[in-house]
């Protein structure tokens, strides 16, 4: 199975400003797991939104086994 290096964004506010950051993750599951996971740093900044854009770029690719013939 092939994954994507994928970009997750989180927005937040301080003090009226709206804020935001980004964070590359190896695969979207990884990004989707500290989006809706509990005690994340999503949590821990007060995250509004959340977004995880998926690359095209191969973080992990199967490469096709070698036939012996």
């Amino acid at each position: 199975e092939m994954e994507f290096y994928t970009l997750l964004t989180i927005v937040y506010s301080i003090a009226e400003h709206s804020m935001q950051f980004s964070v590359w993750f190896p695969s979207e599951a990884e990004c989707w797991n500290v989006l809706l996971g509990t005690g994340t740093i999503y949590d821990q900044v007060n995250g509004e939104e959340g977004y995880c854009d998926v690359s095209h770029v191969y973080s992990k690719l199967v490469k096709p086994k070698l036939r012996p013939w």
